[in-house]
């Protein structure tokens, strides 16, 4: 029987999802000057509405975490973008080559048909077990370390704000950056709360609201764009891993509805002071700052002026480009050819044998590939981990641009297994103990979500690992034993929403 006083995250998708289509049905008649796409490439966009809305349709009946993500990400970072583009004909990738319309066109086909393949790994994989995990019985045993590690982890990442340009100078050191990383912390913080909310004192969820609240405001002034979205990505893969779905009591959707605009605000004011900042540290050659000086530069940023002011429109161009995940695999898709010194299996093996599998020294010199691909369009000669210290960025490639990259047409059967093995996983682990069980599944997630929002797969395997280890090293810090009495069974998602914002 349906409660009347939860809406389900997939009625929401699927509201958000309508609302882009009708947005792009509504822009035919402005997208004739784009140098980007044409009516063609918006066609091919309602599509991909009419097939996300087929999906979260299927999945309203047979309930599958994975299909929530992938739906999520086609609306928010691809159908979304069709919108801003014919809005703000304004993209960070798109000119590094010669690109057409038409090209945004071929890449929406090939991104139709391996969704696809995806949906289909989904699909495959039958669950007859209750996705859900129980925290019946057990009780939180440690609070206060989890507490002590969450503020270590800030301490450690932000006590001094570095800038990363010598972030590749050795696998070993990006691993342990990751295990310390606080967004890592965080996950398993949040894991933990959500499972023992009824058990945990009061103090306890001050305190965690106080370090995260904490933490997204460092982040962003280290130069992060997306501190707040990532924290709300952190916060649906651990309620999907625990929940297998996402509830919202109504009068919570009904209040984040009335205060979208003031999100919308805090969404535009972190982008634009993390871009001041992340500007400033590279112009003056700032290697590190402490977080008073992070302060300082935020206070110079006019923010207000800036983010609300009439200068608004000069921010929302690249701050839609940079949501914008269908120009990076659109891009590459276009230019398979530049790319293909990058984008090969030989190179990739040399990444992860350097990246992963020999910490602390290289065997080949060679960057991660989502380092590597500015010495091609920049053409700043071959990608090497030595002359990256001097010029570091990192690009994202998206799933679509480094399968098709790598091997063309050929790679849709690879965005089958994706899903179809990561699914049997998610559905496959198992452990006694809650808190372990959750993050596993966690683990699953961030995978997923890793893959889908690509930087390399020898980047994701680094952070997978990464995960992995911290799951094994902080169980200490987040330790639960069996309660004699019992613990009151784990509530729906509306109820954790509620804890979580109170």
């Amino acid at each position: 029987m349906r409660d009347e006083r939860f809406v389900d995250l997939n009625s929401v998708l699927m509201t958000a999802n309508l609302l882009v289509a009708g947005g792009i049905a509504l822009l035919f008649t402005q997208v004739k000057d784009s140098p980007y796409i044409d009516r063609t490439t918006l066609t091919l966009g309602l599509v991909l509405c009419a097939q996300t809305q087929l999906a979260l349709w299927h999945e309203k009946y047979r309930r599958d975490a994975l299909v929530i993500f992938i739906a999520g990400v086609m609306i928010i970072y691809y159908a979304l973008r069709l919108c801003t583009l014919t809005l703000y004909p304004y993209s960070l990738v798109f000119d590094r080559y010669p690109y057409t319309p038409a090209d945004s066109n071929r890449a929406l086909v090939f991104i139709l048909i391996a969704n696809l393949a995806l949906y289909a790994g989904c699909y495959c994989v039958k669950s007859r077990v209750n996705q859900t995990v129980s925290a019946a019985g057990w009780r939180p045993t440690s609070p206060g370390r989890a507490i002590f590690l969450l503020l270590v982890a800030i301490i450690v990442g932000y006590a001094t704000i570095h800038y990363r340009a010598d972030e590749e100078s050795s696998s070993l050191a990006s691993l342990l950056g990751f295990l310390i990383e606080p967004g890592t912390v965080i996950m398993m913080a949040l894991t933990y709360y959500l499972l023992f909310r009824n058990s945990l004192s009061h103090t306890f969820k001050v305190a965690i609201a106080g370090l995260l609240a904490i933490e997204m405001i460092l982040h962003t002034l280290a130069g992060s764009r997306s501190a707040l979205v990532v924290f709300i990505e952190s916060c649906a893969m651990v309620v999907l891993a625990i929940n297998g779905r996402i509830r919202f009591r109504r009068k919570t959707l009904v209040l984040t509805l009335a205060l979208a605009p003031v999100i919308v605000a805090l969404l535009i004011g972190s982008f634009v002071i993390s871009t001041f900042n992340r500007g400033q540290r590279q112009a003056q050659g700032m290697a590190s700052f402490s977080v008073t000086e992070a302060f300082t530069l935020a206070k110079e940023s006019g923010v207000t002026e800036l983010a609300l002011g009439p200068a608004l429109d000069i921010w929302l161009a690249p701050m839609f480009a940079r949501v914008g995940f269908f120009d990076f695999s659109a891009e590459i898709i276009a230019h398979r050819r530049e790319y293909a010194s990058v984008l090969n299996p030989t190179a990739y093996a040399e990444s992860i044998v350097d990246n992963v599998l020999t910490p602390g020294f290289d065997v080949y010199d060679q960057p991660k590939t989502g380092n590597a691909l500015q010495f091609l369009y920049r053409e700043v000669g071959t990608p090497s981990k030595i002359a990256l210290a001097e010029m570091y960025q990192s690009d994202q490639l998206g799933v679509y641009g480094e399968l098709y990259g790598l091997f063309g047409w050929y790679s849709l059967p690879l965005f089958f297994l994706t899903t179809y093995m990561l699914k049997l996983a998610f559905l496959g682990m198992r452990s006694t103990n809650p808190f372990t069980f959750a993050m596993k599944r966690v683990i699953v997630l961030y995978v997923l979500f890793d893959i889908l929002n690509s930087f390399g797969i020898d980047w994701t395997i680094l952070e997978a690992l990464g995960l992995i280890a911290a799951l094994f090293i902080y169980g200490f810090f987040f330790r639960a034993t069996p309660s004699a009495h019992g613990a009151p069974k784990s509530e729906s998602f509306g109820a954790a929403t509620g804890a979580l914002s109170s």
